[in-house]
């Protein structure tokens, strides 16, 4: 049951998973291409965001 709450958010929040039936095999690489790029541009997201947390805590213990 949890694991449909998960998929019924990713959904929401995220249009995943997208339906891949009716994509060729070009729309395919293309589209896991644009995903591989989505995921280096969200892991720079998070490690700006980690720096930021840890320089924040590092200021704050001080």
């Amino acid at each position: 049951m949890e694991d449909d709450n998960l998929k019924k958010a990713n959904v929401t929040m995220f249009g995943l998973p997208r339906n891949l039936d009716g994509m060729s095999v070009e729309n395919l690489n293309d589209y896991r291409n644009a995903l591989k790029q989505e995921i280096v541009r969200v892991d720079a997201a998070l490690e700006h965001r980690n720096g930021v947390h840890a320089g924040a805590e590092a200021l704050f213990k001080s």
